[in-house]
């Protein structure tokens, strides 16, 4: 007789009878899933998986649905979901007595003189197709300061005459250095509420005085933002520039059992309100870092030091990255975008890379990885400038340095690229809900190369997907169909030449998610000894019409070997 194995030998959870994207080396297909604890035991066929079930083994019968490893988007504002509590999210507003409605509403539920602070719009989906004034704003209150901020941010912000009448910003207040600005009233020099840059500061300044959101509202915004990442599939992200006051929120949530989401976080300095000088705040979280000793993956797997975020270019669709040639059908004439904290002047000079070059030296030094906010061509090639200085002085293999967005690479970037060993966490899920202003904005041609998710793996260069929620939405179906597809929302083409397949796209929300942070051994595929982060899809996006990527829907998802998110 044969000897009964003890129950606590089975499974906890096993997975059978359907089809499993194990995103191994050869890109398998098995059938069945075994788990134990946190960690996947068996991978195979349902017969085999079936010699691991015991008793008190839960176990989910697949019926021939799809299961992926849990997606790793490696760009997501995470601590958005706690600082946002009190803002209005205006991403799917499609007029502007839409967006002045949904500010009213919010309006109503707060005292007289509280900010009133809005974001997400985006002037080119609304029916008006422009941006909206201190006018629109005004319908909105009267009674509270307000303030709005476009999709895809690095725009300025836009605000009501009470805003600015408390900032004092008036005709007769002088106008900042380009390409900072307050834009005014052709005829009267009335200031229209636009404000970038250092026309923004002072109310910026105000906003800072507002009173800080309870750590309970934080929390409560974080637990909401934990679902909505689950019921996308996505069990890890990369967070750049993680506030520190934030972590310890993330701790007690983990220690309450209320977050499943792990997070490999870049870090940024502590707040400095809107005072501190250019690049300061990059220097002061580089110091705190290296100081404190800092190394990458100090942590655990669900709360992970993962390096430290800087720098950036603007935003594509806001028509301020910095890019060689000049943006088209952009309102003013020879707009080359800009690399912050940097006049054009400094960057042409190279004063601008002897400032910023320093500090990723300091941090390539100290072991650390850099994850470098770079959209446009020029910002990408200036900040890959600052990445080979520090290779020069330090040569150290294998530091995966990423470019944090990486839109629009040249040849010769990806060339340096790949000799630099610097990795890409590509926005590509910006491609469904802002291709076509991109592609507006870039023409045909620069299309060839943005987003280049083929010649990425045509040349060996890891490269991650990520919509840099709350930007966009954090959909990687979206992000997959780009991928495959390559095109938007709206159809419009994005450059058909660097279209990958459906499984090169799941590798990209996988395997090269973890790959980026360092972790590509303990998650990122289906394989025995790895963490049991899996999604059961209700489309099998391997064998479905291409076009039908986009409407796949997660119906499980597992974190540690659990059911985190059941789809109702």
């Amino acid at each position: 007789m044969a000897k009964r194995i003890p129950d606590e030998l089975y499974a906890d959870l096993a997975l059978v009878n359907g089809k499993i994207a194990t995103m191994d080396g050869g890109d398998s297909l098995a059938e069945a899933v075994a788990c134990k604890g946190e960690k996947i035991i068996k991978v195979g066929t349902s017969q085999e998986v079936d010699a691991y079930i015991g008793k008190h083994t839960e176990v989910i019968d697949l019926k021939g649905k799809l299961v992926t490893p849990g997606f790793v988007d490696t760009h997501v504002h995470f601590s958005s979901g706690g600082r946002n509590v009190r803002k209005v999210d205006l991403r799917y507003v499609r007029s502007m007595d839409a967006l002045i409605e949904a500010i009213k509403k919010k309006a109503e539920t707060f005292p007289k003189g509280m900010w009133i602070q809005g974001y997400g719009y985006n002037e080119s989906k609304l029916k008006e197709k422009r941006f909206p004034n201190r006018y629109d704003l005004d319908k909105a209150s009267m009674d509270h300061p307000i303030s709005v901020t476009r999709q895809g941010g690095h725009d300025g912000i836009r605000v009501n005459s009470l805003a600015l009448e408390m900032a004092g910003i008036s005709k007769d207040t002088p106008d900042p250095v380009p390409p900072s600005f307050i834009m005014r009233d052709p005829e009267t020099g009335e200031p229209l509420g636009n404000l970038r840059e250092a026309g923004a500061k002072s109310v910026l300044d105000l906003i800072a005085q507002e009173p800080v959101l309870t750590k309970e509202e934080m929390k409560e915004g974080l637990v909401m933002t934990d679902t909505l990442m689950l019921s996308w599939g996505i069990t890890s992200i990369q967070e750049p520039g993680a506030p520190m006051d934030f972590l310890p929120l993330y701790r007690e949530l983990l220690d309450e059992g209320k977050l499943h989401i792990r997070n490999s976080f870049l870090i940024a300095a502590p707040s400095m309100g809107r005072s501190y000088h250019r690049n300061e705040r990059y220097q002061v979280a580089t110091d705190l870092a290296v100081e404190a000793g800092y190394a990458t993956n100090f942590g655990d797997n669900h709360l992970k030091f993962a390096g430290i975020k800087l720098g950036h270019d603007g935003s594509m669709s806001a028509g301020n990255c910095a890019v060689y040639e000049p943006y088209l059908n952009y309102p003013t004439p020879d707009n080359y975008g800009v690399v912050h904290g940097f006049t054009n002047d400094e960057l042409n000079s190279g004063s601008a890379l002897a400032e910023f070059s320093p500090i990723v030296i300091k941090l390539h030094k100290a072991g650390m990885r850099c994850g470098i906010g770079a959209i446009g061509d020029r910002g990408i090639d200036f900040y890959l400038d600052c990445v080979e200085a520090a290779y020069n002085e330090a040569p150290r293999p294998d530091s995966r340095h990423s470019m944090e967005h990486c839109s629009l690479p040249t040849q010769e970037a990806l060339e340096r690229m790949k000799r630099l060993d610097v990795t890409s966490s590509t926005s590509v899920g910006f491609g469904w809900e802002l291709g076509d202003q991109h592609r507006g904005f870039m023409g045909m041609e620069r299309m060839k190369r943005y987003m280049p998710m083929r010649s990425f793996k045509e040349m060996g260069i890891v490269a991650s997907g990520n919509a840099d929620w709350s930007v966009c939405s954090a959909n990687v179906f979206e992000g997959i169909h780009v991928c495959v597809n390559r095109t938007s929302e709206t159809g419009q083409d994005l450059g058909q030449s660097q279209a990958i397949s459906v499984m090169d796209a799941i590798r990209v929300y996988t395997w090269n998610g973890a790959y980026i942070t360092f972790e590509e051994d303990i998650k990122g595929s289906i394989e025995p000894g790895k963490l049991a982060d899996m999604g059961i899809l209700d489309t099998d996006i391997l064998t479905c019409d291409p076009s039908d990527i986009s409407k796949t829907k997660v119906l499980t998802t597992i974190v540690d070997g659990k059911v985190a998110y059941k789809r109702d």
